[in-house]
């Protein structure tokens, strides 16, 4: 009848395990495959537009959403963070052990079972799930930041490659002028007409035409490896697509509100705002572990033939020193937390300040050649054009002002792409787009990978 009695009670027991261990997940291998990203990669195309359309900043940001690979990175981070944040409100795992004895009495067995349960209750926990939350925050801006790395990165491709198509157009007709302005002068000093240094000024000239076409096609093939970057495309998606030139940088604009905004609502401030409360966190379970971690221990045992059940209360003691110690460390680790935060807001500060007068040195150097250079090089042009018509003047001579006019052209072309990098380098010192479309795909990836956490 004991017999009996053990069997059904091993039986349940047994049963009991079996239905515990069919709800346990199981490993599902995911081996790396080194060869499969740079394959997916190279089949990548820009299909969200036909070829022959005109991409905006906002169409080239939604699509580097959903390839480029360090937001892709983040997004990934920002989950695992959520994931873990979950996983911390588990309760920990009790201890179960069980135990058996043996003996030469007529009811030989004692059978006991004994648990040790740690009560996860008071500060720390709370400070635990605080931290984890954070956790999850900081990952969330971390993301922000990638997105936002992602949009000047393409702003600033954009930029090179719309400025390194233009200076080509204008470089290639440079040197087609300088290169028939050498021919006939090298034909005049054949003729005895003219002195040979004037030739070999002109050859010099010629030379820095050449080097300015193939640093216009040098620059315009590193746009395009960068904006392929920044898309997550092979380079040869991109370079046939057609850009949009960027908006130049607004003029007067009062930036004081924007400055101070910065230095509150950066992502890069609000990662440091949150280590902070991380290290605010930790000191609080610090201070928390100075009293002892309580642990309760129910039991049962069957104690040949007579039924009991045991109970015992643990504390885990704090070190010796009531943990004053690892008390100074999270302090100190606070205060650490608190020069970063300030040293990340100078730096925001700064990084407006210095790109404001950029911008502004940009501005003046870009009204200078415009109002002051071009058209001088413009009314001498004309002017030796008149006189070519009239007779007074020769094609030497008006080539070298028609080549003139394309320096001051391709100088101005230059001055207004500095002054587009400057205006993209304010942005990104503010943290704030000027196109409004550009804003709102930010706010939305941001707010999505949010919510859906």
């Amino acid at each position: 009848m004991i017999f009996a009695a053990r069997f059904a009670v091993a039986t349940r027991a047994m049963i009991g395990v079996s239905l515990l261990l069919t709800g346990c997940a199981h490993y599902v291998a995911a081996p790396v495959r080194l060869e499969s990203y740079p394959a997916a990669l190279q089949t990548r195309r820009l299909d969200e537009k036909p070829n022959d359309a005109v991409w905006t900043g906002a169409d080239l940001l939604a699509a580097s959403l959903t390839r480029n690979a360090a937001v892709a990175e983040a997004a990934a981070r920002c989950r695992t963070a959520v994931a873990a944040a979950r996983a911390t409100r588990v309760a920990p795992g009790m201890t179960l052990t069980l135990t058996a004895e043996y003996s030469r009495d007529p009811k030989p067995w004692l059978y006991g079972a004994g648990g040790d349960i740690p009560l996860d209750i008071g500060g720390r926990r709370g400070e635990r799930l605080n931290a984890a939350d954070l956790a999850a925050v900081q990952a969330l801006h971390d993301y922000g930041e990638a997105v936002w790395a992602v949009r000047s990165a393409l702003t600033r491709a954009r930029a090179d490659r719309v400025s390194a198509d233009d200076e080509l157009r204008l470089a290639r007709r440079l040197e087609a002028v300088r290169q028939v302005r050498a021919e006939r002068l090298d034909r005049r000093v054949a003729a005895g007409e003219d002195d040979r240094p004037a030739v070999l000024a002109a050859r010099a000239e010629l030379a820095l035409a050449h080097r300015r076409v193939a640093d216009a096609v040098a620059r315009r093939a590193q746009a395009d490896a960068a904006l392929a970057q920044a898309l997550g495309v092979p380079i040869e998606a991109v370079a046939g697509l057609r850009l949009a030139p960027p908006s130049s940088p607004s003029e007067g604009r009062d930036l004081t509100d924007a400055r101070r905004t910065a230095a509150l609502t950066r992502r890069d401030v609000l990662r440091a705002v949150v280590d902070y409360d991380l290290a605010e966190s930790a000191l609080k379970l610090e201070i928390a572990r100075q009293y002892p971690e309580i642990h309760i221990g129910p039991g049962y045992s069957w104690d040949h033939g007579a039924t009991k059940l045991p109970f015992n209360l643990g504390l885990v003691l704090p070190p010796a020193d009531l943990n004053r110690a690892a008390i100074a460390q999270a302090e100190a680790k606070r205060l650490d937390a608190g020069r970063t935060l300030e040293a990340v807001q100078a730096a925001a500060l700064g990084g407006v300040d210095q790109a404001r007068a950029a911008l502004s040195a940009a501005r003046a150097t870009e009204v200078l050649i415009r109002d002051r250079d071009l058209p001088i090089a413009q009314r001498l042009a004309a002017a030796m054009a008149r006189s070519l018509a009239a007779g007074a003047a020769d094609r030497v001579e008006d080539l070298g002002t028609q080549a003139a006019l394309l320096d001051a052209e391709l100088s101005l072309l230059d001055a207004r792409r500095a002054a587009i990098i400057a205006g993209v380098d304010l942005e990104d010192a503010l943290r704030t787009a000027s196109d409004p479309a550009e804003t709102l795909i930010l706010q939305t990836a941001i707010r999505a990978l949010g919510d859906g956490q």
